[in-house]
């Protein structure tokens, strides 16, 4: 009988963890058109310390397809500075909570840009990644209730 009740444990603190952990990254895929001489800004809702990382991709097969990109951020100081992509990987840790701002610049361009975006937000809570922290929430709960489970049971 014991063994049952430890294994529903088990699989209720699995359970747990899997409902817990699901959406915590934000992954993001988009396109973006970027008409000549414009700007199009992306903006980024993030909290103190969430990281976020990425890839940029200009698509298109002529020579002129780079873009400039910058990251902005809370009160518009430059996280990541200006450069001129083609493809690119990026990555910042939000120092403060607030607006953060992906522009993308071709206001010194003579024709349209198609900007591929993949990025992902990963938060996290005193340090440690979310889903870590929530891991050792339902690890704590599991154990709480086999030690009270073993002291009803005598």
């Amino acid at each position: 009988m014991v063994r049952v009740t430890v294994r529903c444990v088990v699989v209720f603190c699995l359970v747990a963890l899997s409902c817990l952990t699901i959406g915590l990254a934000l992954a993001t895929a988009e396109t973006i058109s970027v008409g000549l001489g414009q700007e199009v800004v992306r903006a980024l809702d993030l909290n103190a310390d969430d990281e976020v990382s990425g890839r940029i991709t200009v698509v298109g097969n002529d020579e002129s397809r780079d873009i400039n990109f910058t990251v902005l951020g809370v009160s518009g100081e430059v996280v990541a500075p200006t450069v001129r992509v083609v493809v690119s990987d990026f990555r910042f840790v939000a120092a403060q909570k607030g607006t953060y701002r992906l522009v993308f610049d071709n206001t010194q361009s003579l024709v349209d840009k198609t900007v591929s975006l993949n990025y992902e937000v990963r938060h996290y809570w005193f340090g440690m990644p979310q889903e870590f922290v929530l891991m050792l929430i339902v690890v704590f709960v599991g154990v709480l209730s086999l030690v009270v489970y073993a002291k009803m049971k005598r």
